[in-house]
């Protein structure tokens, strides 16, 4: 039986939670678009999402009088391009794909970013949902008023700005993402439950209903949001040294990100969720003095009025304003928790 929560969000489009409900919601959002005839609908999606839920989403969607266009692309991190929006914008023009049709993002974080540029940018705009498949994507992508493609061997530096018409989050998606991408959704949480209330963690060390967790993140985030906007930069930085150094060939978005907040603020408790969760607790192959490098030429720009978010996990979040040189010592002491010496 399909259940449906819309979550507390800021953003004005609605943002809808719940379990076997993913292709209703799109059928009742298709026939809110109907006047005279019935609009298009254009799905992009990669072949593992298509192969894994197609009986469950598309069949459904086809029983019920809806034909969409199934455009299957390459979902990895590193597809996300403009070689693979041009795929896409072939494919809208072969179906004569108007202003007054719907475009559909079905899948991960990826997936959903290629779906929001072309709807962004073919004939001066489309008419887009999104339904992630990913928890990182339900967590994150859902409220990203922004969306990025890598350019070259650059990640994320071409942008673009967009809107949705509705974001739809069914989590029976997640029962068949592996465990290496739950992760990336993991790390989020974690640093939302370090930025506002930790008992947070109890819901990963519980494992309990994620259609559940997922709500209470975004009570989270809207709590958040009010006592500090840039609170969401928190461990930005040591992540981002990290994936630029390995370039995402040895750690994932999300083991950067949890390397990053135990970092920020380590403690027994949460190297044991770490374990169980798979995370390691120690990086290797790279020097902490490389990943200082890194850092501190990210921050060269800010002078001496650089910007960190620090946090106590019972809801405090303070902006500390630091010199080249108090950065220094405050990220050199910070990578002495998780930076291996073996990797010099």
């Amino acid at each position: 039986m399909a259940t449906v929560k819309r979550v507390e969000s800021r953003c004005t489009y609605p943002i809808e939670c719940g379990r076997d409900m993913a292709y209703s919601c799109l059928i009742d959002l298709v026939r809110k678009m109907s006047s005279e005839k019935t609009p298009q609908v254009a799905i992009v999606t990669d072949k593992e999402v298509n192969g894994l839920h197609h009986t469950t989403f598309i069949s459904e969607l086809e029983s019920r009088g809806i034909k969409p266009t199934v455009i299957v692309i390459d979902g990895r991190q590193s597809s996300k391009n403009f070689d693979v929006v041009m795929q896409v914008f072939e494919r809208l023009m072969d179906i004569s794909f108007s202003g007054d049709d719907l475009l559909v993002g079905w899948g991960g974080g990826s997936i959903l970013d290629v779906t929001a540029f072309v709807a962004s940018t073919f004939l001066g705009g489309l008419t887009y949902c999104l339904v992630p498949t990913t928890l990182m994507g339900m967590l994150e992508s859902a409220e990203a008023d922004t969306t990025y493609l890598n350019y070259m061997s650059h990640k994320d530096c071409v942008s673009v700005k967009c809107q949705p018409v509705a974001v739809i989050m069914d989590v029976d998606f997640l029962s068949t993402v592996p465990e290496s991408f739950m992760k990336n959704g993991y790390a989020q949480i974690i640093r939302y439950a370090m930025l506002d209330q930790i008992t947070l963690l109890n819901r990963l060390v519980n494992k309990s209903d994620m259609f559940i967790t997922i709500d209470e993140c975004y009570l989270a985030k809207a709590r958040i949001r009010e006592i500090e906007p840039m609170a969401f930069e928190f461990g930005k930085e040591i992540k981002e040294a990290i994936l630029q150094h390995f370039r995402f060939l040895r750690y994932s978005e999300g083991e950067a990100l949890a390397f990053a907040v135990a970092s920020m603020n380590p403690s027994e408790p949460l190297f044991r969720l770490y374990d169980m969760l798979g995370f390691p607790r120690k990086l290797e192959g790279v020097s902490k003095d490389s990943l200082l490098r890194r850092i501190m030429k990210e921050l060269a720009s800010y002078k001496d009025e650089i910007p960190v978010i620090r946090a106590s996990g019972n809801g405090t979040i303070h902006k500390t304003i630091m010199t080249q040189a108090e950065a220094l010592l405050f990220f050199s002491e910070k990578l002495d928790v998780i930076c291996d010496d073996g990797g010099r």
